[in-house]
């Protein structure tokens, strides 16, 4: 995690020089500083991202770390690049991206899980990253038969380390076009039905909170005493 910061604040400063180069108005020039001489190339991910090789050539050190890594590392940079320079639809921009500090940055994320060139398998309750090791994982709860795991980000907290897995369905069928839909059917979410269709049909509520209410009470109860 701190050599992705540092790449982190090398790729961005690169990013910085790059627009301060290049900002110099067509009509007029500051009294301070202007840069002279020719425009450089234009530095985006796709440059950045070329130019990994020629970093783990320089330092060794970057060779321990995978290079999906690093190129999702320099995406997470692209994606907050944009949102500053580039405005919404509404018009809204977001902030500047900053240099990170030591220990600021406290997740990586694998493209890949349980790919034959993936660097990231997840078996039963064991998290394996070759270069790493395996890890006993406690998953909150298990990953469903018809899931396939895509991607995992590890995330440092103050109590340890967590690791976050998406997973797709590849039975879920894909939507129809809106030009082949023949009938469609209306739902209100209401207090008194759960909902109400425009067929007049009604789901009842619920009410979960108000079937355990009891059994909750007496397990506060039985907690105070042991306090």
């Amino acid at each position: 995690m701190e050599l992705l910061r540092r790449h982190w604040n090398f790729a961005l400063g690169q990013r910085l020089d790059w627009l301060n180069s290049t900002r110099c108005q067509i009509n007029y020039c500051s009294i301070i500083s202007e840069p002279i001489g020719e425009i450089p190339e234009k530095v985006d991910y796709y440059t950045q991202q070329a130019a990994l090789k020629e970093t783990k050539v320089l330092f060794p050190e970057y060779k321990e770390i995978y290079t999906e890594v690093q190129q999702l590392n320099l995406q997470r940079l692209d994606k907050a690049w944009k949102r500053w320079l580039i405005p919404d639809k509404s018009g809204k921009r977001g902030g500047r991206p900053k240099f990170k500090k030591k220990g600021e940055l406290r997740s990586i994320s694998f493209s890949r899980v349980n790919h034959p060139k993936a660097a990231c398998f997840l078996a039963g309750n064991t998290l394996r990253i070759p270069k790493l090791g395996g890890f006993l994982v406690v998953l909150h709860r298990d990953i469903p038969l018809c899931f396939t795991p895509k991607t995992a980000t590890i995330v440092r907290k103050a109590d340890g380390y967590y690791v976050c897995i998406t997973a797709s369905d590849e039975t879920i069928p894909d939507l129809k076009p809106i030009d082949t839909v023949k009938t469609a059917v209306g739902i209100d979410v209401g207090l008194k039905e759960f909902l109400t269709t425009s067929d007049n049909e009604t789901v009842a509520t619920p009410q979960f909170y108000r079937k355990v209410q009891s059994h909750l009470a007496r397990q506060q109860r039985f907690i105070s005493r042991r306090c």
